[in-house]
């Protein structure tokens, strides 16, 4: 009985790679995640761009001799093409202008003071 445990071989290292399959699974799922989030804020951005761009054409075609009209566009659409601290002052000015165009039955014609105002904001969209 003894001679048939003399066969006995020793214990052999089995090489055991998953703590490195792991590591590489994590590594994976996050540059999957990144991508997927990095891909996220360009669609994204992307739509904003494309906003900008529809808001723009649509004030620049309004007709300037509709005061009441154009005084309620402008004040609803406008925020959207504020994007800096100048053209923040510019819009809120704007809106100041245009306070005496709305709320009212009959309004008189935009001045050209308004109308200045009006081009250099749409212009200051543009810009930005």
């Amino acid at each position: 009985m003894m001679e048939k445990l003399r066969d006995i071989k020793p214990l052999v290292a089995i090489p055991d790679y998953s703590f490195y399959l792991y590591l590489l699974m994590i590594l994976g799922v996050t540059i999957a995640v990144a991508l997927l989030v990095y891909w996220i804020i360009r669609v994204m951005s992307r739509k904003k761009i494309r906003k900008k761009e529809e808001i723009l054409k649509q004030l620049r075609s309004l007709d300037l001799s509709d005061s009441k009209k154009v005084a309620y566009e402008i004040t609803k659409k406008g925020r959207f093409l504020v994007d800096s601290s100048s053209s923040l002052k510019i819009y809120e000015e704007l809106l100041r202008r245009l306070a005496k165009y709305k709320y009212k039955k009959d309004v008189p014609p935009l001045d050209s003071e308004t109308k200045r105002y009006i081009k250099l904001f749409l212009q200051m969209g543009e810009d930005g």
